[in-house]
Parts: structure tokens; sequence; C-alpha cells
């Protein structure tokens, strides 16, 4: 009777480590796809900053382009006076070309030619510098 039991016991236990090595290998299977599917996602990833960093240079060179191009506006409009200039902005103005504050760049000798995030920046600046209080 012992024997028997023993038997059925190793039987069972034999049973039961099938079961948990299946377990294991199924596992092991999720665990490579899911590391399959994250090296695809990083490669993305990588893609996209790639990319993003592409933009980020193209945005800068334009950025400088249309400050230039807003100095030269500003230099002939305020201190050349030259009226073909100001005919040409007027026109941009009006075509939705320049917007209120590019209008107003361009136009006004008191303003600065600077970029609207340099001046968000600045504020900020000053905010946190204010030594009044």
């Amino acid at each position: 009777m012992a024997i028997k039991d023993f038997e059925h016991s190793a039987f069972e236990i034999e049973k039961e480590n099938r079961s948990l090595k299946y377990e294991i290998e199924l596992k092991d299977n999720e665990i490579g796809s899911l590391k399959k599917e994250l090296s695809a996602k990083d490669k993305i990833i990588d893609k996209l900053r790639t990319e993003k960093e592409s933009l980020k240079e193209q945005l800068q060179k334009f950025k400088g382009f249309w400050h230039s191009i807003m100095s030269h506006f500003h230099k002939k409009i305020c201190y050349d006076k030259d009226n073909n200039y100001k005919i040409v902005s007027d026109d941009l103005y009006k075509n939705g070309i320049f917007d209120n504050n590019d209008n107003e760049i361009a136009n006004n000798i008191a303003r600065k030619v600077t970029i609207p995030d340099e001046n968000k920046q600045n504020k900020n600046r000053k905010k946190n510098n204010d030594t009044r209080f």
C-alpha cells in the first residue's frame, strides 16, 4: 500500500512538474515576445528622436531667417523710412502673413526684434530676479 501511495504521489508530482515547466515555457515565450516588441518600440523612439532633432534644427534655421527678415523690415521702415518696405509690410499684414506682433515689430521703432519664446523667457527671468519684495 505504501508503494502505491508513493507511486501515486510521484506521478502527481511529475504531472505538476510538467505543468509548471509548460507554464514557465509559456512565460518565457511571452517575455521573448515582449522583448521583441520593446526592441521595435525602442527603434521607433530613436527614429522619432532623430526626426525631432532634425525638426528642431530646421525650426532654429527658420527662426533665424524670420529674425533677419523682421530686422531688415524694421531697419528699412523705422530708420531708413523706406516707403516701399512699408507698403510691402502692410500688404503682408493684410494678406495674413504678418500677424499683429510682426506688423508692430516692423513698423514700431520702439519694438525690438525678438522671438516670442525669448520674450516669455526674459519675462520669467525678470520675475524670478525681482528683489523688490
